[in-house]
């Protein structure tokens, strides 16, 4: 069972919207890493992945165990997922029981609220992350 039928068993309505993802990674850098430079950006490589931001630590963000507890207890009535190298977009509602764990096989995968106050990503490197980050959020 993927984590879309685990959700749904759970009472989380997933709804997949239409090709999305280029706008929702471009709302994601406008929202979340504007403040950055583009030679910052390029040094980076933001291009590959937008949670370089947190990996070459140029926004104070949560890690690990810490950025999954965080998340596990943040109120998420409503929040979309997106990924970094395709376009899929699904918008979760009823998602107060959507859980780290329940995403933990997907790779360079981004939660985020509606507003775009917090975002969550789980990454490809075993590493890397997982990430958590709130908009005025102080290391």
């Amino acid at each position: 069972m993927g984590w879309i039928e685990k959700l749904q068993a759970k009472g989380v309505i997933v709804k997949k919207i239409g090709k999305m993802g280029e706008q929702l990674r471009a709302q994601w850098e406008r929202a979340f890493a504007d403040h950055i430079s583009q030679q910052e950006k390029a040094s980076i490589y933001f291009d590959q992945f937008l949670w370089h931001v947190f990996s070459y630590k140029m926004l104070p963000c949560l890690e690990e165990r810490e950025a999954v507890e965080i998340f596990n207890r943040e109120q998420k009535e409503e929040c979309l997922i997106f990924y970094q190298n395709d376009d899929r977009v699904y918008h979760l509602m009823n998602a107060q029981c959507l859980r780290a764990e329940d995403l933990q096989d997907e790779h360079d995968l981004y939660v985020i609220d509606p507003t775009f106050t917090w975002t969550y990503v789980q990454t490809h490197e075993w590493f890397c992350g997982p990430y958590f980050y709130r908009k005025g959020q102080r290391s």
